[in-house]
C-alpha cells in the first residue's frame, strides 16, 4: 500500500526511456489494404501516432507497431484480432513492463460491450505495471494503481461499446424500424423498390411515404404480362429477355435525387437500367409492394388485429399479380407455406465435409473456382460427387449469366496432385534441410494456435466467474425487492427491479459470448487434434497409410505443403495444372491431362445452323473445324436430335482426324502445339520457377 501511494504522488508522465507498443485498429473492410484505404484516421494512427512519439523523445527504435487489425471491428475479441493477441501476449511476457501501450483513441482497443476484455487488459497492465497513453482528443496517461483513472478508462471503453449498443442497435436502427413498421414510412430500411419512388416533399401528405413512379410502374407490368404469356415459365423467359431486353427509362428531371442516388439497377449500355440477374427479376415479380402492402424485410406490414395494411397506392392490379406471384412463391402473403409445393433441393458446396481436398488452394486464371456436390437429391440421398468449376460471368448478357468453363471431379484433380506430393515426399524425407524448414513454419502454427487457445480459455474463466458475481449481486437485489414489497415501498422497489434487470441483461451478453467461446475453443481442438505432427515422423510410411488417414488430416497435409494450384482449359478436354508448392526447392511444377469429360454448353443457334448445312454431306475433319469446341460424338448425337444423317461414306484421301470420338478439334491443335502425342492422356510433371 505505501508502495501504491508514493507511485501515485504525482501525476503519471510519459515513460520514454523504456519501450512503447502503438496500437492501431480501424473497422471498414477495405481498410485491409493500404492502398485502397487512405484516410486520415489510418494516417492519424500509424504515421502520425510513430511521429508524436518521435517528438516525445522516444527512440525510433523503442517503438514496437502493432499495426496488422486493420479491417477488423472493436467488438471483436482479442482471439480474433492478431495484433491484440500479440500484445496480450507480449505484455505477458514481460516485454513492455514499466512500459507504456499508445493509440490514438480509448475506441481503437476496444468497442466490448460484455466489458471483459478491457477489464482482462487493465489487469494485465496492472500486473506489469504498463502505462496506458492516449493522445487524442487530448493527453491521457492512464496509471491503473490509481482507481480513478481506471474508472475513467473504464468509462471510455464502456462509452465505445454504447456507441455500437445504444446509438447503432439501440437508437437508430429500432428508430428506422419504428418509422417503417408503425408509421409505414420508407426509412431508408433497404432500397425503394422498383416501380416506386419515396416522396421527399415536407408538405406532401404522403411525406416519407412510398409513391408510384409511372415510367418504371409500366416496365413491371410490361415484364409480368411477358412472363404470363410464356407460361410463367423462368427458362423461357431469361431466353426472350437476353433477345430482347426490357429496358427502364433514365429518372425524368423533377425527381429527387435521393431516389436516384438509391436505385440499384445495373446500367444498359445504351441508356436507361435493367435488372441484372434472373434472381431480381423474380424479386420483382413476387414483390407484394406492387399491389400496396409494405414489406419490411420481407415481413408485410400488419395493424394490432394482424391485418395486412394497405400502405401506399398499388401499380399492379390483384388478378396479374397472383398470376405472377404464385407459380414462384413457396409461401402466401400470409407466410404460410403452400400446399402441394415441393422445392427441388440442390446439393451445394458445406453440405458436405469430405468433397475438395484442394478447396482452400485453388484458383484458376479464368474465372472463379467454386468447389461443390451438386445435384437433385430425395430425402437422405444426396448426390455426392463434388468438383471443382471454373465459372466466369458472361458480360455480353442482357442477364448476369455464369458460365462453367470446366468441371473437373475433385477426386480426379486431388489424386494427381497427391500422387506428385508423395513423389516428392520420397525425396523429402531424405533431406533434413527441407524438413527443418517445414518445421520451423509448422511451428509458427501451432504457437499461433495455443496462443489463440491460452486467450480463449482465460476469457471463459473470467467470464465464468463475472456470472457468478452477479449472480451473488441479482440474489442481494431479489432480497431488497422482498423487502421493498413488505414495506410497500414502491419506488425502492421500482428502482431495484430496474437495477434486476441491468443484471440479467448483463449475465444474459455474458452467457451469448461464453458460448461463443466454447463454439472458439472447440474448433480450435479440432485443428490441433487433425495437426500434423514432426514431418519426419508424419513422412514415415505416408505413402502406405494415406487412404486410412481421416480426411482432415490428409487435407492439414494439403493445406500447409501446398501454396496454391493453378487450373486453366487449354482446349475442349486438356487441363493444365500448375501448383506452387510451400517446399521452395519444389518450386512452381507443370502438368497437363486429359478430362474424358470435356466443356457442356448449350449449342449456339450458330452452331445449329452449321449443323442443319453441313452435316449430312461435309467431311468429318472440315465440319469439326467449324465446330471447333465439339467432339465428334458431340456432333453426331446433337445431328440425330435434328433428325439429320450422314450421306457422305468414308474420309477423303489425306483428311484424318487421330484421337477418340470425343476429341475435338482444339484438342488437335493443342496437343499438335505442344507436341503431345495423340494417344497420352496426361503429361510429365515440369519445373516452371523456383516460387511464385
Amino acid at each position: 500500500m505505501r508502495e501504491k501511494q508514493e507511485a501515485l504522488s504525482a501525476r503519471p508522465t510519459l515513460r520514454v526511456d523504456k519501450p512503447v507498443a502503438g496500437y492501431a485498429r480501424r473497422s471498414p473492410a477495405y481498410a485491409k489494404d493500404k492502398e485502397k484505404d487512405k484516410s486520415q484516421s489510418r494516417e492519424m494512427q500509424t504515421e502520425d501516432l510513430k511521429e508524436w512519439a518521435i517528438v516525445q523523445r522516444w527512440k525510433e527504435e523503442d517503438f514496437h507497431p502493432y499495426f496488422a487489425d486493420f479491417g477488423l471491428s472493436g467488438t471483436l475479441r482479442p482471439d480474433q484480432r492478431p495484433d491484440m493477441l500479440r500484445l496480450f501476449d507480449d505484455i505477458d511476457a514481460g516485454k513492455y513492463d514499466h512500459s507504456s501501450a499508445l493509440c490514438w483513441q480509448e475506441n481503437r482497443l476496444f468497442r466490448d460491450e460484455t466489458q471483459i476484455y478491457y477489464n482482462q487488459f487493465i489487469q494485465k497492465c496492472l500486473e506489469h505495471d504498463i502505462v496506458v497513453v492516449v493522445v487524442s482528443p487530448y493527453l491521457m496517461i492512464y496509471d491503473f494503481r490509481d482507481d480513478l483513472l481506471t474508472e475513467i478508462f473504464r468509462w471510455k471503453c464502456k462509452e465505445s461499446a454504447d456507441f455500437i449498443k445504444r446509438h447503432v442497435k439501440g437508437w437508430m436502427l429500432p428508430a428506422r424500424y419504428r418509422a417503417a413498421w408503425i408509421d409505414g414510412e420508407w426509412a431508408g430500411l433497404g432500397d425503394p423498390p422498383t416501380g416506386f419512388i419515396v416522396d421527399f416533399d415536407d408538405d406532401s401528405p404522403t411525406y416519407k411515404k412510398l409513391i408510384p413512379y409511372w415510367p418504371h410502374a409500366e416496365k413491371k407490368r410490361e415484364l409480368r404480362l411477358l412472363f404470363v404469356e410464356l407460361g410463367c415459365n423462368t427458362s423461357l423467359l431469361y431466353r426472350r429477355l437476353q433477345a430482347a431486353p426490357i429496358i427502364f427509362p433514365e429518372f425524368e428531371a423533377g425527381v429527387d435525387p435521393r431516389n436516384v442516388k438509391r436505385f440499384k439497377m445495373a446500367r444498359y449500355p445504351g441508356g436507361g437500367y435493367y435488372p441484372k440477374g434472373i434472381n431480381t427479376i423474380i424479386k420483382m415479380l413476387t414483390d407484394p409492394n406492387d399491389i400496396g402492402y409494405r414489406a419490411i424485410e420481407g415481413v408485410i406490414r400488419r395493424n394490432s388485429k394482424g391485418e395486412k395494411i394497405k400502405d401506399h397506392d398499388a401499380i399492379c392490379d390483384r388478378e396479374l399479380f397472383d398470376l405472377c406471384y404464385y407459380p414462384l412463391a413457396k409461401t402466401d402473403l400470409d407466410g404460410n407455406p403452400l400446399e402441394g409445393r415441393k422445392t427441388r433441393r440442390f446439393f451445394q458446396s458445406g453440405k458436405t465435409d469430405e468433397q475438395g481436398m484442394l478447396k482452400f488452394r485453388i484458383i484458376s486464371s479464368q474465372g472463379e473456382v467454386h468447389t461443390r456436390s451438386q445435384g437433385v437429391y430425395a430425402g437422405n440421398t444426396p448426390l455426392k460427387v463434388g468438383g471443382y468449376y471454373i465459372e466466369t460471368v458472361d458480360e455480353h448478357r442482357y442477364i448476369e449469366h455464369r458460365v462453367t468453363l470446366a468441371a473437373i471431379p475433385c477426386e480426379e484433380l486431388d489424386t494427381i496432385i497427391v500422387d506428385r506430393l508423395m513423389e516428392h515426399v520420397r525425396t523429402i524425407s531424405q533431406n533434413k534441410d527441407e524438413i527443418a524448414e517445414y518445421e520451423k513454419k509448422a511451428k509458427v502454427i501451432r504457437e499461433e494456435r495455443q496462443r489463440k487457445s491460452k486467450q480463449v480459455e482465460a476469457s471463459i474463466k473470467a467470464i465464468d466467474k463475472e456470472q457468478a458475481g452477479l449472480t451473488r449481486s441479482l440474489g442481494s437485489v431479489e432480497a431488497e425487492i422482498a423487502e421493498a414489497e413488505q414495506a410497500q415501498d414502491e419506488e425502492k422497489k421500482e428502482l431495484k427491479q430496474r437495477l434486476k434487470q441491468l443484471i440479467v441483461d448483463q449475465i444474459n451478453i455474458l452467457e451469448i459470448e461464453r458460448r461463443k467461446l466454447i463454439q472458439a475453443k472447440n474448433t480450435l481442438a479440432e485443428e490441433a487434434a487433425s495437426d500434423l505432427g514432426t514431418l519426419d515422423k508424419e513422412l514415415e510410411n505416408l505413402e502406405e497409410q494415406w487412404p486410412n488417414l481421416t480426411f482432415a488430416k490428409r487435407r492439414s497435409f494439403i493445406n500447409f505443403l501446398v501454396r496454391e494450384v493453378v487450373i486453366d482449359t487449354m482446349s475442349t478436354h486438356w487441363l493444365r495444372v500448375q501448383v506452387l508448392w510451400l517446399q521452395e526447392q519444389w518450386g512452381r511444377e507443370e502438368m497437363y491431362y486429359y478430362r474424358n469429360s470435356g466443356r457442356r454448353k448449350e449449342w449456339s443457334h450458330e452452331e445449329e445452323a452449321i449443323v442443319r448445312a453441313h452435316y449430312t454431306t461435309m467431311p468429318k475433319p472440315t465440319l469439326m473445324h467449324l465446330l471447333p469446341d465439339r467432339g465428334w460424338d458431340a456432333i453426331r448425337c446433337y445431328a440425330l436430335s435434328l433428325g439429320l444423317t450422314r450421306t457422305i461414306r468414308g474420309r477423303p484421301v489425306g483428311e484424318t482426324v487421330g484421337g477418340d470420338d470425343r476429341t475435338s478439334y482444339t484438342d488437335l491443335q493443342f496437343i499438335k502445339e505442344q507436341g503431345i502425342d495423340k494417344t497420352a492422356k496426361f503429361t510429365n510433371w515440369e519445373r516452371r520457377s523456383s516460387g511464385r
